[in-house]
């Protein structure tokens, strides 16, 4: 049976000779793994630009319980950006956003307050004309929410260090040294009480706004099973700098 859906490609493997598995974030069907048949042979009317990490799109779709590899027999771009794949910023960004997205998403089920979640936080991101610095850092902490561990508690003269492993404000110091001393201990609040339309309205200075991202990384990576190192950080890091 086919079924029409909005999706965001998240990575793409060769397989065979001209053909390709996408594995794509699907407003009805959650996290996906399509097939799609003969788009790298020359005589594909398929552009190689639907596939790009990060692309929205729409797509018409075999989904069966039966296999765990479904088939892809249509797709079409839902909104063309105008600018990430030209800004050195953005794009970097939204290279960084794939990653996580890519090592983050597991479930293979519908969430669509999550794709929408997604989808327009990179539709937001591609109109920006502001500064996008520290777009990322919100993005990842609004994240946490769908992924069910957003930070627990609020910053406050008694509760003024965050512990990463528990993932909540505490009144004293830890066992251990993964933790948020006060001054990015409220940094953090600050961005759990922020939005895209206001983030850069928060005084971040680089070096800040270095240690949050990697602090919050870390964050991630005692939430989440296997999710590794990140490729994209270094170059981020660079250009934002």
């Amino acid at each position: 049976m086919l079924h029409q859906t909005s999706g965001i490609i998240l990575h793409t493997t060769n397989y065979s000779d001209t053909s390709l598995i996408v594995k794509v974030y699907t407003a009805k069907f959650g996290l996906q793994s399509y097939m799609i048949n003969g788009t790298r042979s020359k005589k594909s009317k398929t552009k190689a630009s639907l596939f790009q990490p990060m692309s929205i799109v729409e797509i018409v779709v075999s989904n069966s319980e039966k296999t765990s590899l479904q088939r892809i027999s249509e797709i079409n771009i839902q909104f063309p950006y105008s600018d990430i794949p030209y800004n050195i910023i953005k794009s970097s960004i939204a290279i960084f956003l794939n990653e996580i997205l890519f090592r983050s998403l597991k479930e293979e089920h519908s969430d669509e307050d999550l794709f929408l979640y997604i989808k327009n936080s990179l539709l937001i991101l591609d109109l920006k004309t502001d500064s996008c610095s520290n777009f990322h850092l919100c993005f990842l902490i609004q994240l946490s929410r769908f992924l069910g561990f957003y930070p627990q508690g609020n910053f406050s003269e008694k509760n003024s260090c965050f512990d990463l492993s528990d993932g909540r404000y505490i009144s004293h110091l830890p066992s251990h040294n993964n933790y948020l001393k006060p001054d990015i201990a409220f940094l953090l609040n600050e961005l759990m009480n922020s939005n895209f339309e206001h983030i850069q309205e928060l005084k971040i200075d680089n070096t800040q706004r270095k240690i949050l991202l990697q602090s919050i990384i870390l964050f991630y990576q005692f939430h989440i099973s296997s999710f590794g190192e990140l490729k994209s950080l270094d170059v981020l890091e660079q250009v934002i700098s």
